[in-house]
């Protein structure tokens, strides 16, 4: 059909109403959220706290190895003895068999005479007796070796589920560190610097200062645990680090106790668990400062400062107690 201009104009308004739903339907271009420091802190502090779930993981699994290595020596030596008192067993049922077929205490009863049964009935019950305590012995190291065996199947059970915990906890972490390096490459110049600095100590006009020249006043175990973690300063953040030259934060705690010849278990938790709580009011320096989610510590230095290995992408560092909230000691 041929298009009149009156034809147009009446097509015209349907047009204009027809092109303004489309407008309307059209699904906008969603903006994507705004990225705050907070934010971009706070989804690193999550991979973090994830990463010493992994830590305890880890833990977890080298001490069911353990388990597994000495269940599988025990496994072992109660197999030779098993073997032994069942080849002694048999022997003596197979040498019995061919002594007196119909067995010994019928060989007896044909005796005539009366001091030979009575001598020989005594001897049948002794050795009787003897084979009921080797048979009972037997059955006993039989029940303790499938007891072994069942728990050496059940902790290799374990290993097995932390393992593969472990590698899907490993890979969440790896997605969450992307996602907030996605948003750390989001922020303006201004609040990544905000974001990479530390927070100042209460006695220091400068990260710079603080970093520089250190006075710490500890003596003995203390100082010696102190001292290791300043002398790490400047080496990289990586998730399980235990030194020597790149660290998470619970790593670098361990590793600095150890240096001063104190042993303090892997993982924050247990770190904090086995210090002595002490209020935050108390603190000295070597004393071991952490996140009320026990997500994260460090070692307080003393004057408001604490020496911790921060996240990804920082390294060792001094800080102030800020977000810290729980303290213990060591020693």
């Amino acid at each position: 059909m041929r298009l009149t201009r009156s034809n147009a104009r009446r097509a015209m308004p349907a047009l204009a109403l027809a092109l303004g739903v489309s407008l309307i339907t059209m699904p906008s271009a969603q903006a994507a959220p705004d990225v705050t420091v907070k934010g971009v802190e706070a989804a690193f502090h999550e991979a973090e706290a994830m990463n010493e779930q992994v830590n305890q993981l880890g833990e977890d699994i080298k001490k069911t190895s353990k388990q597994i290595d000495d269940l599988s020596s025990e496994i072992t030596d109660q197999t030779a003895v098993f073997n032994t008192q069942r080849e002694a067993l048999s022997t003596t049922i197979v040498q019995q068999q061919m002594d007196a077929p119909l067995g010994t205490t019928a060989s007896l009863l044909g005796s005539g005479d009366p001091e030979t049964f009575i001598d020989g009935l005594g001897a049948v019950q002794a050795l009787n007796s003897t084979r009921t305590d080797a048979l009972d012995s037997f059955v006993q190291v039989s029940n303790q070796l499938k007891n072994r065996q069942t728990q050496l199947d059940d902790r290799r059970a374990s290993m097995r589920a932390d393992q593969k915990d472990v590698a899907a906890k490993q890979a969440e972490i790896q997605t969450k560190y992307e996602a907030a390096k996605a948003d750390l490459a989001r922020l303006t110049a201004a609040q990544k610097a905000s974001l990479d600095a530390p927070a100042p100590a209460a006695d220091t006009k400068t990260d710079a200062d603080a970093d520089a020249d250190v006075k710490v006043p500890a003596s003995g175990r203390a100082k010696a645990a102190v001292d290791f973690a300043l002398a790490q300063i400047g080496d990289p953040y990586v998730y399980g680090g235990t030194g020597p030259n790149s660290w998470d934060c619970s790593g670098l705690v361990m590793k600095a106790w150890a240096a001063a010849g104190v042993s303090v278990p892997r993982v924050v938790g247990p770190q904090m668990s086995a210090a002595k709580r002490i209020p935050m009011g108390q603190l000295q320096p070597g004393d071991i400062v952490a996140y009320g989610d026990m997500s994260h510590d460090g070692l307080y230095l003393g004057n408001g400062r604490v020496v911790h290995a921060p996240r990804p992408g920082k390294s060792v560092e001094i800080t102030s107690l800020s977000g810290f909230s729980v303290a213990g000691r060591v020693g």
